[in-house]
C-alpha cells in the first residue's frame, strides 16, 4: 500500500476583518503575494525535499542508533539496543527452543550452530542474537533467500504444529500464533523470520561443510565393532591398601597444601528471611463405610442393581468434580496473594517485607547462616513446574545482590505441590581461601588419594607385564594373575555396545576398552577412581545385522550431517571474531 503523501499545502486568505489589528499591520504587500504564488510550486518542491530529507535522517539515525532503547552489543562496527536484542534475541531464542522441544532436531541444530559455547541461558541468549546478526549478513554473500513459500512449508513442518495424525493442524497453529506467542512480544511475521533464518542456516550449513565427505568403508567397519561380542578376563586392584601404605607428615601435608592453596575454599555462606505460602485446601472427602445390604436390595433387579450403583457412582464424580473445583479456585486465590504481596514489595522498594507477610497471614522466618550443600530442610525442596529442575536453595543462591534493596527479594518460587516460597536475602558471606588448619583433613585426604592412585597404576602396569609373560608361557589368566599378587580375578562373557556391566566387580568403560582389542591380547589398563583393571581378550565374533546396510547409510549421513554442523560453527566462530563484538552498557 503507497502511503500519503505527507505534504499537503493550502494557501489561504482571510478577509481583513478577521485580522487581528497586529496581524493587519504586518500584512504583506499584494504584489509580494503574487510573487509567492508564483513561485508555490517551487516552495513546495524544496519543501518536500526538506521532509523527504529528515525523514530519510530520522531512520538512518534510528537504524544506526539500533531503533531506540538502550545500545547493548557492537557488532562489525553497528550499535544493536536493547529492544532488538530482546527481538532477536531473546525472544526468538526462547521461541525457538520451545519449538524445539517438541522434538524438531533440525531446530535444535540451528540453535545450537548460532550459541555455541553458551555458558548459561543469558550467554545463550546473546550468542544466538550475535549468531543470528552474522548469519543475516551472510545471506546476501552466499545468495540464500528463503522464498515465502518455502518458509511456509518448513512451518507446516514443525512438530509444534502436528495434530494426532502427525500432519499439520491449522487449529494447533493458530492458537499458537494467537495466545502462545504474544507472551513473548512475538508475532506471526517474527515466526516466519525465524524460519527464513533457520532455513539459510541450513543452506549455509551444507554449503559450506559441502566438501567434507564420509568414508562408507571406515564407517562399515566401525558399525562392525560395535556389534560385536566380546569374552575374557579380568583382574582387579584396589587403591584401599596402597592409602594405608602412605602416611604423609603435617610437614609434607602443608607442602602440598601450599602449592594449591586456592584450591581449598570455604563455601560461600548466606541467611535468608521467608515465607512459605501455602493454599488452604480442602480435605479428601471419607469414603462411607459400605452399608449392609438390605432384603430390598438384596431382592432388586439386576436392572434395579444397576442403576443404583450408576447413581452412586456419578454422586461420587459430582463430589470429587466439587473438590477438584473449590481446589482449584483456593489455588488461584493464593496465587493472587502471592502476586500482590510481590508488586507490593516492588512498590516499597522491599521495605515491609514482615508486616506484609503477617498481613496475610504467612509465619515469617528467618535461617541461620548455611552453604548452598547444607540447606535447612524446608529449602531443600524441589521446585514446581521448572524446565531446568533443580530445588529451591538453588534459586536462592542465583540471587545477586546490587545496591538495589529489591534485587535482595526473589521473584515468587513455585515449590512443593501448591506452595509458593518468597524469600528476602539478609547477609552473605563470600567463598574465601581455608587457613591450612581448616584445609588440614581435605589436603591430608587428598594428598593420599593422589600418591595411593600414582602408586595402584604404578602396580597394574607391573602386575599387567608379569601377567603377559606367564600367559605366553603357557599359564592361565587367573593363575598368572595370582603370580603377579592379584586374587580378584572373573571371567566376562558375551560384552556387547548395550552390556550393562557389574559395577562393583567390573569397569563402567569394558566394552570401549576392548572394543579394538585383538583376541589373545590386553587393552589397557583401566584406572578409575577407586581401583584398577587388567583385561585380557580371550576371543570376539561379529553379530551379522540383517539391516548393516540401511544402518550404514543411515550413519554416514549422521556423521556427515555432524561433520557440515562442526565446519558450519567453526566458520560462525570466526565470523565472530572478525566481527569484533563489544558488549556495551553493561554492569
Amino acid at each position: 500500500m503507497k502511503p500519503e503523501s505527507p505534504l499537503r499545502i493550502t494557501i489561504e486568505e482571510r478577509p481583513p476583518a478577521l485580522l487581528t489589528p497586529a496581524v493587519r499591520q504586518t500584512r504583506v504587500p499584494h504584489f509580494m503575494i503574487e510573487n509567492i504564488r508564483k513561485y508555490t510550486v517551487l516552495i513546495i518542491f524544496f519543501l518536500a525535499l526538506v521532509i523527504v530529507a529528515l525523514v530519510i535522517g530520522i531512520k538512518d539515525d534510528m537504524f544506526r542508533s539500533g531503533a531506540g532503547g538502550q545500545s547493548v552489543l557492537k557488532i562489525a562496527g553497528r550499535t544493536y539496543s536493547d529492544k532488538e536484542f530482546n527481538h532477536l534475541g531473546s525472544g526468538a531464542f526462547e521461541l525457538a527452543s520451545s519449538l524445539a522441544r517438541t522434538g524438531d532436531f533440525g531446530l535444535y541444530q540451528f540453535i545450537m550452530g548460532l550459541s555455541s559455547g553458551a555458558t548459561g541461558e543469558q550467554d545463550a541468549a546473546e550468542k544466538f542474537f550475535i549468531g543470528r546478526i552474522i548469519l543475516r549478513q551472510a545471506k546476501d554473500e552466499f545468495g540464500v533467500h528463503p522464498g515465502e513459500e518455502e518458509i511456509s512449508e518448513y512451518i507446516r513442518g514443525l512438530r509444534a504444529f502436528a495434530g494426532p495424525d502427525g500432519k499439520f493442524n491449522e487449529e494447533t497453529y493458530r492458537n499458537f500464533i494467537e495466545k502462545g506467542i504474544g507472551r513473548l512480544g512475538m508475532t506471526e511475521g517474527d515466526l516466519r523470520e525465524l524460519a527464513a533464518d533457520a532455513l539459510a542456516a541450513r543452506k549455509i550449513n551444507s554449503i559450506i561443510g559441502a566438501g567434507l565427505g564420509v568414508n562408507r568403508d571406515i564407517v562399515a567397519l566401525d558399525l562392525a565393532l560395535d556389534n560385536q561380542r566380546v569374552n575374557g578376563s579380568l583382574a582387579r586392584l584396589d587403591i584401599d591398601p596402597f592409602e594405608e601404605k602412605i602416611q604423609p607428615t603435617d610437614d609434607e601435608i602443608k607442602a602440598y597444601w601450599e602449592t594449591l592453596q586456592d584450591a581449598f575454599t570455604t563455601e560461600p555462606l548466606r541467611k535468608f528471611t521467608y515465607i512459605i505460602a501455602t493454599p488452604d485446601m480442602p480435605a479428601d472427602a471419607a469414603e462411607a463405610d459400605d452399608a449392609p445390604e438390605t432384603l430390598a436390595e438384596a431382592a432388586a433387579s439386576d436392572e434395579a442393581k444397576a442403576a443404583a450403583e450408576k447413581k452412586k457412582a456419578e454422586e461420587k464424580a459430582k463430589k470429587a468434580a466439587e473438590l477438584a473445583e473449590t481446589r482449584r479456585k483456593k489455588q488461584i486465590e493464593m496465587d493472587s496473594k502471592v502476586d500482590e504481596f510481590s508488586f507490593q514489595l516492588e512498590e516499597k522498594k522491599g521495605a515491609g517485607f514482615e508486616d506484609l507477610a503477617k498481613e496475610n497471614g504467612w509465619e515469617v522466618k528467618t535461617t541461620e547462616w548455611f552453604a548452598r550443600s547444607s540447606p535447612p530442610k524446608e529449602l531443600d525442596v524441589n521446585l514446581r513446574a521448572s524446565s531446568r529442575g533443580g530445588k529451591a536453595v538453588d534459586e536462592l543462591f542465583r540471587i545477586e545482590p546490587t545496591s538495589d534493596p529489591l534485587s535482595k527479594i526473589s521473584q515468587p518460587i513455585a515449590i512443593g505441590e501448591n506452595q509458593w516460597l518468597v524469600a528476602r536475602l539478609d547477609g552473605e558471606e563470600k567463598s574465601r581461601p581455608k587457613t591450612f588448619e581448616e584445609a588440614k583433613d581435605e589436603a591430608r585426604a587428598q594428598y593420599i588419594r593422589e600418591k595411593a592412585t600414582e602408586a595402584m597404576k604404578t602396580a597394574a602396569d607391573e602386575a599387567l607385564a608379569k601377567i603377559r609373560e606367564s600367559m605366553a608361557a603357557g599359564k592361565s589368566f587367573a593363575d598368572a594373575a595370582k603370580e603377579a599378587g592379584i586374587n580378584e580375578t572373573r571371567e566376562f562373557t558375551k560384552v556387547t555396545r548395550d552390556y550393562r556391566p557389574d559395577t562393583a566387580a567390573e569397569p563402567r568403560t569394558l566394552f570401549e576398552a576392548v572394543r579394538h582389542v585383538d583376541p589373545g591380547s590386553f587393552a589397557e589398563v583401566v584406572a578409575e577412581q577407586d581401583r584398577a583393571f587388567i583385561i585380557h581378550v580371550a576371543s570376539r565374533e561379529v553379530e551379522k545385522q540383517p539391516d548393516a546396510a540401511a544402518r550404514v547409510d543411515a550413519q554416514v549421513t549422521s556423521l556427515a550431517s555432524q561433520n557440515e554442523m562442526i565446519a558450519f560453527m567453526g566458520w560462525i566462530a570466526d565470523r565472530i571474531e572478525a566481527a569484533n563484538v563489544q558488549q556495551l552498557n553493561r554492569r
